[in-house]
């Protein structure tokens, strides 16, 4: 009971991430009638300090979409599951012979985004509030995906050396992988997803001109070209690091025995995120592609936990 429980609450967070992101990015304009004078128009709406969010109602910021409605009722639900996972964690805790702090955390953090989210609207400018709430997504996600595998009857063997060695590489694709995620988010939200629409290049040129002034005081007035292509770029070249790096090691995991199948789902996970982020390029920021871009990441950072899960469990031995 207390798996599927887990099991059921884990898909719901993975559904309501993604759902958060299709949210954002058709708020943003994507896929409007008039693309893409429509998302230039919201990006200046959205620039406006938070104050002024605050004085206008959810209508008028677009919350009242049914892609809001339901990541909204998502939310709740999935706040509900949490208190019950925590309760059973705590309640079952012999049986499980599981300590309860993940559960304790998962809903600590639940109640923490939403205190967060009420307090944020009025306070801080959009790009700070997505990139919280995009953290805690990711966090919540690994915290569900861990509590899972532990409730999973282990599978193969993999040699204690070899995990010794993988681990270190584990923490920095991690890393990795969250950062590029945040700069995305943070490329996205400051609406600086077409500063570049040619690739590889940018503008025409490897280095074109870029500004890395900005700050949170920016808020409240347009962003310069200058400042959307830095953004963008600097989204572009982590995502070639981050690629670079998950690649060598969806190859190093698959030459370890017991974990070839999770290399392949790992390296097949990171050329599809590559060229969903190529598309969204070429064509002109589809919603749809967009949309995938997000949940092909959150598909890889869940590969990424299952690895790391693995290899924890060899250190345990």
């Amino acid at each position: 009971m207390y798996f599927k429980l887990v099991l059921v609450t884990c898909v719901l967070a993975f559904c309501a991430v993604v759902l958060s992101a299709y949210a954002r990015l058709a708020d943003a304009g994507l896929g409007c009638a008039n693309w893409p004078a429509c998302y230039e128009e919201n990006a200046l709406k959205e620039r406006l300090p938070p104050q002024a969010h605050a004085a206008r109602s959810g209508a008028a910021r677009g919350h009242d979409s049914w892609q809001w409605k339901l990541h909204g009722q998502l939310v709740q639900l999935l706040g509900f599951l949490a208190v019950a996972v925590c309760a059973m964690a705590w309640k079952q805790r012999r049986q499980l012979r599981q300590s309860p702090l993940l559960p304790s955390l998962l809903l600590g953090l639940m109640v923490f985004l939403a205190a967060f989210g009420v307090w944020a609207f009025g306070h801080l400018p959009r790009p700070v509030t997505v990139s919280v709430h995009l953290v805690g997504g990711m966090v919540m996600l690994i915290l569900l995906t861990w509590i899972m595998l532990r409730q999973m009857t282990p599978v193969g063997v993999v040699d204690a050396n070899t995990a010794q060695k993988l681990r270190s590489l584990w923490w920095l694709a991690i890393a990795l992988l969250m950062a590029q995620i945040m700069q995305g988010g943070w490329a996205s939200s400051n609406f600086a997803a077409l500063a570049c629409t040619d690739f590889p290049l940018c503008q025409g040129a490897l280095l074109p001109p870029m500004d890395f002034s900005f700050g949170l005081n920016d808020s409240g007035r347009p962003l310069s070209p200058e400042k959307l292509t830095a953004i963008h770029w600097m989204h572009r070249a982590g995502a070639l690091l981050t690629i670079a790096f998950l690649v060598w090691l969806s190859f190093r995991v698959m030459a370890a025995k017991g974990l070839r199948n999770l290399g392949k789902s790992m390296l097949w996970l990171v050329l599809l995120e590559a060229l969903l982020g190529v598309a969204n390029v070429l064509l002109g920021l589809p919603l749809l592609v967009a949309a995938l871009h997000n949940a092909v990441a959150m598909l890889l950072l869940i590969a990424l936990v299952v690895l790391g899960f693995r290899l924890q469990r060899e250190k345990a031995r």
